[in-house]
């Protein structure tokens, strides 16, 4: 299915019947890709899954977005779907977008949410690491300057490819501008204003999200509990399928609501 929000045209799906899910998916990931937790969900709920903007069937943005764009359009798809009140299921960078929703008065209420190794806590960052940072600035500044260009562009374009990560190669020129926006966004000031309780699922051998982040939304959101994956990195229902389902249905699949 097709919708258009905040100008975008975006792909969504829904399956199942019951109360209101929104499932909110990980940077670059199409909701194809979490069929299985989907198939589970939809078992207890009406789960809708959207792809957010240069994702699967969702065009690219004209223009770079930010993490306020993405909490726009989120909340404009769910409005647009009527929900008044829904349970959040989030993703990695989908964590972002679910943290500035639920950290806002909205026109619906989010009754729970699980985060699953998801993103909004910035990467902590040594003196080394800093002082590693300033030197490419300088090299790229040196290498994209007219005047030094010649000297200095082979040697930036070398340190620029080994800098880069794996998602921003793959990306296209826009959405690569848009991971530079979102990637260190802080969206701790949210989290300590989300009231519903939250469950954090996250895989002990992270090394996208790793697991100190969700320690430390845990302890910024209260009434949340944090379930650590043995043996799973940033997609635990894929390394360790067993448990993290086990943990979601205790969470989700009560009569409770």
């Amino acid at each position: 299915m097709k919708t258009e929000i905040c100008g975008h045209e975006l792909e969504y799906d829904a399956w199942g019947e019951g109360p209101d899910l929104v499932f909110l998916h990980g940077w670059g990931a199409p909701y194809g890709i979490y069929a299985g937790v989907l198939s589970l969900l939809s078992q207890r709920f009406r789960v809708t899954a959207l792809n957010m903007p240069g994702v699967g069937g969702s065009p690219d943005p004209e223009n770079p977005l930010t993490v306020d764009d993405y909490i726009k359009i989120a909340d404009g798809f769910i409005n647009s779907l009527g929900i008044k009140k829904c349970t959040v299921v989030c993703h990695s960078h989908g964590g972002r977008v679910a943290a500035g929703l639920m950290g806002e008065k909205r026109d619906f209420e989010v009754e729970r949410a699980v985060f699953i190794d998801a993103a909004g806590v910035p990467p902590r960052r040594s003196a080394l690491y800093r002082a590693k940072a300033r030197l490419y600035s300088l090299l790229r500044f040196l290498g994209t300057n007219a005047l030094t260009a010649p000297l200095f562009k082979e040697a930036y374009e070398v340190r620029r490819e080994r800098r880069s990560s794996e998602d921003y190669k793959n990306a296209t020129p826009v959405m690569r501008k848009t991971l530079s926006n979102v990637v260190n966004a802080d969206m701790r000031p949210f989290m300590m204003n989300i009231g519903c309780p939250v469950l954090l699922i996250w895989g002990e051998n992270d090394t996208a999200t790793p697991l100190w982040a969700g320690q430390e939304m845990e302890r910024l959101i209260k009434g949340s509990g944090l379930a650590v994956i043995k043996g799973a990195g940033h997609f635990p229902f894929v390394d360790n399928p067993q448990q993290f389902y086990a943990v979601l249905k205790a969470f989700l699949f009560t009569e409770e609501m």
